[in-house]
């Protein structure tokens, strides 16, 4: 069950203050991380961000993320593929096109994620991934695992969207082609 907002602020709440009794406890801004006991530098400056970014010339990739398509943008004039999309061709300033990205790609590399950042600490592990898809575009997004070796370089993946919780929002995750 996806934790609440609640839940996941008192998870970060019980995590720092760990970090700071073991502070106070060492007198070093060093912990070790709970899986692999290695040690971590603790930045003792707090950095909670929330900004806007205009999204306009982009909108129509959010609306399709709402009806369950993954965009990118193709130039006419060009031909050069954009993912993330683009509004305007950077090579040629023409304006681009947009394209659903259909069928099966390719994962070029992966990685684990175990050491998050703490506003993913509610997240079990995940692995994040790079695919190629046959219309001229890579894509980097988290990659649905089942387990520690279900995930290897080459395998065949397609693109889904999933409402990430408990955030509640849309996004796009590469799903292995069984």
């Amino acid at each position: 069950m996806p934790m609440d907002r609640s839940q996941i602020e008192e998870l970060i709440k019980s995590y720092l203050a760990a970090i700071e009794e073991e502070k106070r406890r060492t007198g070093l801004p060093i912990v070790r991380d709970e899986k692999t006991g290695d040690p971590l530098y603790f930045d003792q400056r707090e950095l909670r961000l929330r900004y806007l970014v205009p999204v306009k010339g982009l909108t129509q990739f959010f609306e399709g993320l709402a009806r369950g398509e993954i965009l990118y943008t193709k130039c006419p004039s060009c031909g050069t593929s954009y993912f993330p999309p683009h509004p305007t061709c950077s090579k040629c300033v023409a304006e681009t096109r947009w394209e659903r990205i259909s069928g099966e790609g390719e994962l070029l590399s992966f990685t684990r994620i175990y050491v998050k950042p703490t506003s993913f600490l509610h997240y079990d592990d995940y692995v994040v991934g790079v695919a190629s898809f046959p219309e001229g575009v890579k894509v980097l997004a988290w990659v649905k695992s089942g387990g520690a070796s279900d995930i290897r370089v080459g395998m065949r993946v397609r693109l889904e969207v999933e409402r990430r919780e408990p955030e509640n929002y849309y996004t796009y995750i590469l799903v292995p082609v069984e």
